[in-house]
């Protein structure tokens, strides 16, 4: 006799099944719900944090420099400017820009930027403040 779902086998069959096969489907049924289940609560493991956020606010000398993320080619703004980043992750991301003033040599710079905000308020009234000084053409 062959334990689990199968029964005593007679005659020459060396496997001869018992019960119904909606044994096998049922258990099917439950290994794929507890699959879907466990996904699930991986997906909401990820958001149950929730988002985490981080701020900079980006001053120039001279001011009004324009700001462009180098990542993904926007322009943020012109300086001063503050701007927030909205991540699923609590770790650090790097952050290339780039700085064009008339007038100015542009200057291409990174930073590192803490993502340990709970909300976007509370990163932008704790951001973190990145200073650059650009050289005027001709100096």
């Amino acid at each position: 006799m062959i334990a689990g779902t199968f029964g005593p086998c007679q005659g020459s069959s060396s496997v001869c099944y018992d019960r119904p096969k909606q044994t096998f489907k049922t258990a099917y049924m439950l290994t794929k719900s507890f699959s879907t289940l466990l996904i699930a609560l991986a997906c909401l493991s990820l958001t149950a944090c929730g988002a985490h956020y981080g701020a900079v606010k980006f001053i120039s000398d001279p001011p009004g420099a324009e700001v462009i993320n180098l990542d993904d080619g926007t322009i943020i703004g012109n300086t001063p400017v503050t701007m927030f980043w909205k991540d699923g992750s609590s770790n650090r991301q790097h952050i290339p820009i780039r700085l064009k003033k008339d007038g100015y040599y542009e200057k291409v710079t990174s930073f590192w930027l803490s993502m340990r905000h709970a909300s976007e308020q509370e990163a932008l009234e704790n951001a973190q403040v990145v200073k650059v000084s650009m050289q005027k053409k001709g100096e």
